[in-house]
């Protein structure tokens, strides 16, 4: 019986670390805001970037505002062009 005990404590001290992490990606995931960080790019010039603002892109944003975005086929989220993947549903974006 205190083996048992013992052999659930030590499979909840692994799978436990790795379930809440796995829960937090999750959730700031869905806290994610593509459309303000669209909207902040496009109203920071690039003038004020280039002289050190304090505005920072993930490089994922950081592209010309002309390069627009694609949907992706599997489930229409709007994707940066350039990336391979969707950033919602991980399906593979045609080349365009």
């Amino acid at each position: 019986m205190e083996l048992l005990f013992r052999l659930l404590v030590a499979g909840f001290v692994i799978v436990a670390p790795s379930a809440l992490f796995l829960g937090l990606w999750h959730g700031l995931h869905r806290l994610r805001d593509d459309r303000l960080v669209e909207r902040l790019f496009d109203e920071t010039d690039d003038a004020e970037l280039s002289r050190g603002g304090r505005f920072v892109l993930t490089p994922t944003a950081r592209r010309s505002r002309a390069s627009g975005s694609v949907a992706c086929a599997a489930c229409g989220t709007p994707n940066p062009r350039g990336v391979r993947f969707c950033h919602d549903c991980l399906s593979k974006l045609d080349a365009a």
